[in-house]
């Protein structure tokens, strides 16, 4: 990656596009290394390395706002992202005004994230770290009888955007995760599980603990039965409402409240959530992982609540759409709407507190069928689910063939007590980060 390459480049096309008829233009650069392993049967089963970069470029002519893309730095490369975006533009007719950004107070942004850790990804250390996790998952039990997947993985990646306005704006970061999946069988039943790790240091992997919840989440699979269907309390587990919140966060973007495919729309200040429930985004959370300064637009991001206490605060702008509302844009423009790490407030109730408030009931640890099973406008959803029963307030059998329905909506308001056990998991343009929470009164649907 040559960064000096690639920025002087850029700024020829800046300095070329007003022949092409521009009146404003801008150009961004990414680049990225990654590295992978795959363990199967001890042995590395597939090794890959690969480098990526590109360029593209966007231009506004006559109103219209157009896009062009290549991996090259040459001269017909330059050519073709001019010529090729403002053919478009002749065509185009997009009656909302799009934008080039610049804030005149905020012109150079600037945050690097790279690690001296990065250097420690190797293939002799992914290859020995991962043989050896796969070895020592077998050592668990005798009942499994697979590691049907296992992958480490890394990633570091350089942006750079600048713009015919003045805007220059540089991050960068580094990233390395591991997963593995597991297949153990028992009296001819079959369970499968898996359990997830991601930091920026190879060394902060602790094998230890990886194998304590891999194995809570696979073997504790085993005796699972079904429940009888009715309304139960339920604890929503913190990785299930981490996939919970994900899947209906489209419905905080303003896009979607514009086009009349959010039910949130028009709905700012009213409340729509439980008083405990407090969901807000931090971009540079000092929690997370990637801290995020601005968005794709070279608009600075900020902490701000979607909902504080129950009440609906803000929805997610970008420029093309603040500008429809006569608003500023909340930072939140991330290849059109996104978001950058996502905290559900936590609670100061244990685990075990919560199961104690539910008493009898159930605490979901799996959701399947996020997609085919949600309704993401109505906010309807029917999903198969896994779990455990809750009695007398201590955590009792596995629970499976069982099918949670409700609304989302309705889930928000219906929140009681919210954990302390908070994870995080990367989501959006950062992460997502969430405790456990109880929910009264769900439908559930078991045996008849």
């Amino acid at each position: 990656m040559d960064l000096r390459l690639a920025e002087e480049f850029m700024r020829r096309l800046i300095d070329k596009s007003p022949e092409y008829g521009f009146e404003e233009a801008e150009a961004s650069f990414s680049s990225g290394i990654s590295m992978s392993i795959n363990v199967l049967n001890k042995e590395i089963q597939s090794y890959e390395r690969s480098a990526e970069q590109g360029i593209s470029f966007k231009g506004k002519k006559n109103g219209q706002m157009a896009a062009a893309s290549t991996t090259e730095f040459t001269d017909e490369a330059l050519e073709f992202l001019l010529s090729n975006a403002s053919d478009d533009c002749d065509v185009k007719d997009d009656e909302d005004e799009d934008f080039i950004y610049c804030d005149p107070e905020h012109k150079e942004l600037k945050l690097s994230q790279i690690t001296d850790a990065f250097d420690k990804n190797t293939y002799a250390r992914f290859a020995e770290i991962g043989l050896k996790l796969e070895k020592d998952i077998f050592a668990l039990s005798d009942t499994i009888k697979g590691v049907d997947y296992l992958s480490i993985s890394c990633d570091r990646s350089y942006n750079l955007k600048i713009n015919s306005k003045g805007l220059y704006a540089y991050k960068d970061s580094d990233f390395v995760s591991l997963f593995a999946e597991g297949r153990a069988e028992k009296d001819g039943v079959v369970k499968t599980g898996g359990h997830y790790w991601y930091g920026n240091d190879i060394d902060k992997f602790d094998e230890d603990k990886f194998l304590e919840v891999f194995s809570k989440k696979l073997l504790s699979k085993f005796g699972a039965t079904s429940v009888p269907s009715g309304k139960y309390d339920i604890i929503l587990g913190n990785e299930a409402v981490i996939s919970f919140i994900s899947t209906f966060m489209s419905n905080f973007s303003s896009y979607a409240m514009q086009k009349g495919i959010s039910l949130l729309a028009g709905k700012e200040g009213e409340k729509i959530a439980s008083d405990i429930f407090t969901l807000r985004e931090d971009p540079m959370y000092e929690k997370a992982l990637i801290k995020v300064p601005f968005d794709s637009e070279g608009v600075l991001t900020y902490p701000k609540s979607l909902i504080e206490n129950g009440i609906f605060k803000t929805a997610l702008y970008n420029l093309k759409t603040a500008n429809k509302a006569g608003i500023k844009s909340t930072g939140n423009g991330f290849k059109g709407i996104g978001y950058a790490n996502l905290i559900v407030e936590p609670g100061d109730t244990s685990f075990d507190g919560l199961c104690e408030k539910v008493g009898n009931g159930l605490f979901i640890t799996d959701l399947s069928g996020l997609h085919a099973g949600v309704n993401a406008i109505s906010g309807d959803f029917s999903l198969l689910c896994e779990g455990y029963l809750i009695k007398d307030g201590k955590v009792d059998r596995p629970v499976e063939q069982i099918t949670v329905s409700d609304n989302f909506y309705e889930v928000l308001k219906k929140i009681d007590c919210i954990g302390n056990d908070v994870i995080a998991e990367p989501d959006g343009a950062g992460e997502l980060f969430a405790p456990s929470l109880m929910i009264k009164n769900i439908s559930i649907a078991g045996e008849k």
